[in-house]
């Protein structure tokens, strides 16, 4: 398995082995990324680097020490802290970005044998109307040469007429989404403010019955507005709508599907 795959088909490589060692959510000022509104600024971002091992941490719990068998989290936060100090100086991608969180990593684990390395970068800001949004970047084992990228935008709350019961039509109620792009172009990395604004667009003007109507035309709006024809037909569109006002003794039901751009 080679090359650029879904981030599900990524996890599921060599999952035999899961051990792991993670730093999550390690804040940080960077120079990269947009802001919500698509520019070029430095911004807090949430950092989480996840080593996953080609190996068992038996020998290092049978010493209860540090060896071979295992990462340092203590290290591994300082040196992915530096690196992210040294890309500060100029601007740089999201997805730049990352890739220099895991070669620092990559240095990190030293000699300790490793499967998987993965580099979420979350923006807290990055999004006008939700949670924020974020980039994911994965690769396995040379020997397997898989890697998953992943732009996504995290509880997008937009409000629309939707449902079936009457008292549904009469006024607007919100929805919370989250998307995920997975397979998409290196040069895309950045361009979350911009899926936001087509989400938002087409759920805010839609007055649908059912969520799955809904879902439906989100995704057909996001291929016609939002991916390049024959650039990005290789990406994938994970789409998941909660409408949390419809069942009062649950936090919301939801809808989620996953679509090729080009089927």
């Amino acid at each position: 398995m080679r090359g650029l795959v879904r981030h599900a088909v990524y996890q599921a490589a060599r999952a035999d082995f899961l051990d792991s060692i993670t730093v999550r959510n390690l804040e940080a000022t960077v120079n990269a990324g947009v802001d919500a509104w698509g520019r070029k600024k430095e911004q807090r971002a949430h950092i989480t680097a996840k080593i996953t091992l080609d190996c068992t941490i038996t020998s290092a719990a049978q010493c209860d020490g540090l060896d071979s068998s295992t990462v340092h989290y203590g290290k591994l936060s300082k040196d992915v802290r530096e690196r992210v100090q040294q890309k500060g100086h100029e601007w740089v991608t999201t997805f730049a970005l990352a890739k220099a969180i895991q070669e620092s990593c990559v240095r990190t684990a030293g000699n300790t044998p490793t499967a998987k390395l993965e580099v979420d970068v979350f923006y807290p800001k990055g999004s006008l109307l939700g949670d924020g949004a974020g980039l994911i970047y994965g690769t396995s084992h040379p020997r397997d040469g898989s890697s998953s990228r992943v732009l996504y935008l995290r509880n997008v709350r937009v409000p629309c007429l939707i449902g079936i019961n009457s008292n549904e039509r009469l006024a607007k109620q919100s929805l919370i989404v989250n998307v995920w792009i997975e397979c998409l172009a290196e040069d895309r990395s950045d361009d979350y403010a911009q899926l936001e604004q087509v989400v938002f667009q087409a759920i805010s003007e839609s007055s649908f019955k059912t969520l799955e109507s809904l879902v439906t035309m989100v995704v057909d709006e996001l291929r016609e507005k939002f991916f390049r024809p024959e650039l990005d037909d290789g990406a994938y569109i994970r789409l998941q709508v909660e409408k949390p006002m419809a069942v009062p003794s649950a936090d919301a039901p939801a809808i989620e599907i996953v679509r090729k751009v080009k089927e």
